[in-house]
């Protein structure tokens, strides 16, 4: 890829070209590549492109932001021993950002680096008011009083949950944010400020706020072809990408290049239920023009000798990168998807298909109590002129190594020629419960047979589409709307690819994320219009 983010074209009908495709016959690391089972049309999903400064300058939030271990709900509250919050919510932890300049790569027929972007700085993570809102004892100085000035006036505990006392007698083992900051800076801000069991459940569910980063978002199941919450109301989720987390991360060298990042687009008006976190594994194959990350998951395929990469231990990815992410996104009421975001046939000398099963053998047991946490199980299989019949084997063996850990989660299934046969999918689904099903959509690769894919899925099962987006300012008008007005008449999910302004197709224009492209404005209007239709009430 290069930074002028140069994508190539992509003929709709029968052509096999390698590379991603967009509307204008641009885009960034492909998830494109050769065509094959859906009218021939390839498939896109830019990935990744240049690097761009991050120069926030963010705020330490809640460094000592406590409300865990001396917060509210402490042994004159009923919330538990020490309900809400978290030890130490850390919401990010360091301020100035770095330059990430990334190292290059040809992905997709452009060049690319690890995406950054500037980072706007944003408030402390922990919940403005852990204390004050956070109430662990009924009418015992809830984190004011018991929690001293800390847990009071700024406890991590949160602005909505940990309602310990008031709700629940917690016992001696409601621990909504004992436990909080035990996951690691962010557990507390889960537990406190979104934590429905950092005291909501009190003591009966052992408050799981912080630990299990459960948060106040309520578990969704299938019911037929839709998604819905416990009350039986259907949920239809939206939202957007973030680029590589590992190269965020790199920006500060802490979880602040993640969680500034999603404060600086929520900054930019992007009403947001839900985020997706890509985890690139060592070698991204992006068809034939692989993407290493510079900080990847420890699984795959190595990066050649010579090329830039931090070494983290899967624990300490988990610890240090995708926990505290995770947590953050439950702090601000949001659903996430772990996406292994890899591209390549799985049934290659790669080994892509293997990796995802160890992946999952990792990542699964993690976050099986996270009610907000949905599991994408390969971003883009090739698998070109491959059979659902035999791909489906392959899945089936994901979805099994997934529900050996986490049994309830909804879990994305992906299709053949980069998700482009959910059709296919749907209409002879793998065994397993609470299954959704993906389709990436761009310009170019959305052709009548694609269409009608996704039409046969959507009559049959949910669906999530995953990545979606364009480059051109004309293609708001002749595609976007259009495709805007498809997917709300299907009730599709879906994340738009990317929240970055150097990766592609970009939604803003800046590096301080302040300025919207054209499929920037169109993704925030559109969340703007259903903030509050087919959500959690």
């Amino acid at each position: 890829m290069t930074n002028s983010k140069a994508l190539l074209g992509i003929a709709i009908l029968g052509a096999a070209l390698g590379g991603g495709c967009s509307d204008n016959g641009t885009r960034v690391q492909g998830s494109g590549g050769s065509a094959g089972g859906s009218g021939g049309a390839s498939v896109t999903g830019g990935d990744q492109g240049t690097s761009a400064g991050a120069n926030g300058g963010g705020a330490t939030a809640g460094n000592s932001g406590s409300g865990g271990a001396v917060a509210s709900g402490g042994s004159m509250g009923n919330g538990g021993a020490t309900s809400t919050g978290g030890a130490t919510g850390v919401g990010g932890n360091t301020s100035g950002g770095s330059m990430d300049s990334g190292s290059t790569a040809t992905i997709g027929g452009a060049s690319g680096g690890i995406g950054g972007a500037t980072e706007s700085t944003t408030a402390a993570t922990g919940g403005a008011t852990g204390g004050k809102t956070a109430a662990g004892g009924g009418t015992a100085g809830t984190g004011g009083t018991t929690g001293g000035a800390p847990g009071g006036t700024k406890a991590t505990g949160g602005g909505t949950g940990g309602k310990g006392g008031a709700t629940s007698t917690g016992g001696t083992t409601g621990t909504g944010g004992a436990t909080g900051g035990a996951s690691g800076g962010t557990g507390g801000a889960t537990g406190g400020t979104n934590g429905n069991t950092g005291g909501a459940t009190g003591g009966a569910s052992g408050g799981t706020g912080g630990a299990t980063g459960t948060g106040a978002l309520p578990a969704l199941h299938v019911d037929g072809k839709f998604v819905k919450d416990p009350s039986g109301t259907t949920i239809v989720l939206r939202g957007y990408a973030l680029i590589d987390i590992g190269a965020l991360y790199q920006q500060t060298n802490s979880v602040a290049g993640i969680t500034k990042r999603i404060d600086a687009i929520a900054a930019a008006g992007f009403d947001a239920h839900m985020v997706r976190m890509p985890v690139y594994p060592r070698t991204d194959f992006n068809g034939t023009d692989p993407y290493y990350s510079g900080l990847p998951y420890p699984v795959g395929t190595a990066a050649p000798a010579g090329q830039k990469v931090t070494v983290m231990t899967g624990p300490d990815y988990i610890s240090k990168v995708l926990k505290p992410a995770i947590d953050y996104a439950t702090s601000k009421n949001m659903y996430a998807i772990i996406d292994l975001h890899q591209i390549d046939d799985t049934n290659t000398a790669h080994n892509s298909g293997a990796d995802a099963t160890s992946f999952w053998t990792d990542i699964a047991p993690q976050f099986k109590d996270y009610s907000n946490v949905i599991y994408e199980l390969y971003n883009e299989p090739i698998n070109s002129g491959m059979a659902w019949a035999t791909f489906k084997t392959q899945v089936q063996t994901w979805i099994d190594t997934v529900r050996a850990a986490a049994p309830n989660n909804l879990i994305i299934v992906p299709s053949m020629s980069w998700d482009q046969h959910p059709g296919d999918a749907a209409s002879s689904p793998p065994d397993g419960t609470n299954l959704v099903y993906t389709a990436h959509i761009y310009p170019n690769n959305w052709g009548t047979s694609f269409q009608q894919q996704l039409a046969t899925a959507t009559a049959k099962v949910p669906v999530f589409i995953t990545e979606w987006g364009y480059s051109s300012p004309q293609t708001a008008a002749n595609w976007g709307n259009a495709f805007q007005t498809t997917v709300d008449g299907d009730g599709a999910n879906w994340t738009a690819w990317v929240a970055d302004n150097s990766w592609g197709p970009a939604m803003f224009s800046n590096s301080g994320l302040t300025t919207l492209t054209d499929f920037g404005t169109l993704v925030k209007n559109w969340l703007a219009a259903k903030a509050t239709q087919d959500w959690v009430q």
